[in-house]
């Protein structure tokens, strides 16, 4: 029986699962871009029930992600070929309905001696998590600055130093150039769950289980601020580069 789904798991063609999920997001963007927003949110319905968009989130948490042997609250710190499957299947049937497990905290010190608080999901909420991510990104990517290059897909420091480099060199816009670098404390910590909901591009049951996902790392001092760090869909996650305004095969 483990040989079987050893050999399911193994035969999936990955490159062509990418590529299904890829069209299906590039649409999303579109939609998206040209303000269609009923037509955004069928589609990502679509990549919520979409068996290449799941595999490929099993696979993402399971083997790819750096903490992927990182336990939740479950223990579990890693999955086997028939788990992977039955996952995948639990996606696929309570994808719009997810019900999300609390956090595993870990303390992680920083150098001015406060303490971070690390809120780890468990596989299957990180799974769920990586589904969501994949229907909201194109979304939300057709709506970005262009000059937007924090803990964002499709781009990297090395954006912002060209950027700067363009703007800041001697031939360009006058003489008169100024650099102001800001600190927002804590932002993540007090950032408001109603404001996120209300920018929020996704359909209604998306939106429930993304708010199940806030509330499970919520902080008793303010219940109704901040988002966990240690998920898939936390702000500081930027797993591959993507360009979604880029011609699809």
């Amino acid at each position: 029986m483990s040989n079987r789904y050893s050999d399911l798991w193994k035969s999936q063609k990955w490159k062509q699962l990418r590529r299904n999920l890829f069209r299906l997001q590039r649409r999303v963007y579109k939609a998206v871009r040209d303000g269609d927003l009923r037509k955004a949110r069928s589609l990502q319905k679509l990549i919520l029930k979409s068996r290449s968009a799941q595999l490929l989130a099993v696979r993402q948490v399971t083997q790819l992600n750096q903490g992927k042997r990182t336990p939740g609250i479950d223990g579990r710190s890693s999955l086997n070929y028939r788990q992977r499957m039955e996952l995948a299947q639990a996606l696929n049937d309570y994808g719009h309905d997810w019900k999300h497990n609390r956090l595993r905290e870990i303390p992680i010190p920083k150098k001015n001696g406060k303490i971070r608080v690390l809120k780890v999901p468990t596989i299957a909420d990180r799974a769920w998590q990586c589904l969501a991510k994949y229907a909201l990104e194109p979304a939300h990517e057709a709506t970005f600055s262009a000059f937007s290059y924090g803990f964002r897909t499709g781009r990297c420091a090395q954006d912002a130093q060209k950027i700067l480099f363009l703007n800041l060199c001697s031939n360009k816009n006058g003489i008169n150039k100024r650099v102001i670098e800001l600190d927002i404390k804590k932002c993540f910590d007090r950032i408001s769950h109603s404001s996120i909901m209300d920018r929020l591009l996704a359909p209604a049951g998306l939106k429930m289980g993304i708010f199940r996902c806030l509330k499970a790392g919520i902080n008793l001092e303010f219940p109704e601020q901040g988002t966990p760090q240690g998920g898939v869909v936390s702000p500081q996650k930027r797993q591959y580069r993507t360009r979604w305004n880029r011609r699809g095969k």
